[in-house]
């Protein structure tokens, strides 16, 4: 399927997603004519066109904008390897729940249209210009720009980094955090390396190496800036089976995340840089200052639940250490990971919320939003036989908090 066949495809499915009712769930809406004034902006459609704004940290960054021009302010965050159209799903259905927020979706640094710095260093090395301290200054100076003084941020994995960066050291900036696919490593694990082996192999089922060096292109300098698009022109189809992988997800929603992922330069995947990215220091969930939601999901294959136990704990000393802020912790799915270690394999919500549950993860940031708490519904597959089928069960979450 072609890129513009496959966003057409994709803008028909957004709207059954948004019109589908899972089990146990009431529709909501505004009535025609009653609704606050939307955003002027023109870039409110996920599938149309990006706004830009000049960055003082040197990028030109592309978002989103979304929702009431004068609503509560969202600013969501993607994961590597994507863009901000991960969000499209869960925007969509906040949105309809909820139509005074304002959301911004941005496309963070050598993502989507937003590109790195124009320096030297970031063409050679771009590793050393993706850290979680440039993201976050990104972030402010994005901020800044648009004259928010405060937001509530909600980021998944990379974005997650870089909102909790932001929220630790600038928590008067922060109103709300709300994490997804975010984990803390135990205290006795070895540090990283200084110097790292080149990590080429997990591409290595993709087998795009193979297919530069037929063309006498030399790996991995030759590839650096290059899209998986401009190496192999089925990238699309090979990316769903090997990199944006998830049996839950609606096939459709999968088919795009991988369409966007095609078009992203592998100077930002974190892999084919031999330069290591500069040591960050340790994840300090115990200093924050701000009421925090995290979401994790029970077939996460990179976080598992101890890591979980690790983030409930430091969020337990920043709950006790810091009047004013509190925690959630809520888990989605209930079945554990795959014995296989295979994503194809997984038959419950895992670590890509906003493509496996996007509805139901749009009513837990809504209701953290508007009351300070998740939902307490239980998300779930209805796994085995209908595993894209999201159940929900009313008033059964897994929920662990500072709060009784």
């Amino acid at each position: 399927m072609k890129i513009s066949s496959m966003a057409a495809a994709l803008l028909a499915s957004t709207a059954a997603l948004g019109s589908a009712a899972s089990t146990g769930a009431a529709s909501t809406g505004a009535a025609a004519g009653s609704g606050p004034a939307m955003t002027g902006a023109d870039c409110g459609n996920f599938f149309g066109q990006r706004c830009l704004v000049n960055l003082p940290t040197g990028v030109h960054m592309s978002y989103f904008d979304a929702g009431a021009a004068t609503g509560e302010i969202l600013i969501l965050l993607h994961t590597d390897t994507t863009s901000a159209v991960e969000w499209a799903w869960t925007v969509d259905a906040l949105l309809r729940i909820n139509p005074k927020l304002h959301i911004y979706a941005l496309d963070q640094r050598g993502a989507g249209a937003t590109d790195l710095p124009e320096r030297a260093a970031c063409r050679s090395s771009p590793n050393s210009c993706m850290t979680q301290a440039d993201l976050a200054a990104d972030l402010l100076a994005f901020m800044d720009a648009q004259k928010i003084a405060k937001a509530t941020l909600v980021g998944h994995a990379m974005g997650a980094a870089a909102a909790r960066a932001v929220a630790l050291e600038h928590p008067e900036r922060v109103a709300r955090l709300i994490l997804t696919g975010t984990g803390v490593s135990p205290a006795t694990a070895p540090p990283r390396p200084e110097s790292p082996p080149p990590a080429f192999h997990v591409l290595d089922a993709l087998g795009w190496q193979k297919m530069l060096q037929e063309r006498h292109v030399a790996w991995p300098q030759g590839a650096l800036h290059m899209r998986p698009l401009d190496i192999d022109p089925d990238a699309v189809r090979h990316i769903t089976q090997h990199w944006d992988i998830s049996a839950i997800a609606a096939p459709e929603v999968v088919d795009l995340i991988a369409a966007q992922t095609a078009m992203e330069s592998l100077a930002t995947w974190g892999v084919l840089d031999p330069t290591p990215m500069p040591a960050e220091g340790p994840v300090r969930l115990d200093k924050l200052q701000v009421p925090t939601l995290v979401l994790w999901g029970s077939e996460d294959a990179g976080l598992d639940r101890a890591s979980q136990q690790r983030v409930i704990d430091q969020l337990a000393q920043a709950s006790r250490a810091h009047p004013g802020m509190y925690f959630y912790w809520k888990q989605y799915g209930v079945r554990p990971r795959p014995a296989s270690g295979n994503k194809h394999d997984a038959d419950d919500i895992g670590h890509n919320l906003s493509w496996e549950a996007p509805r139901q993860l749009a009513a837990d940031i809504d209701s953290f939003v508007r009351t300070g708490e998740p939902t307490r519904d239980l998300y779930r597959s209805d796994a085995p036989s209908r595993i894209q089928t999201i159940l929900e069960e009313r008033g059964k979450a897994i929920i662990v908090s500072s709060r009784p």
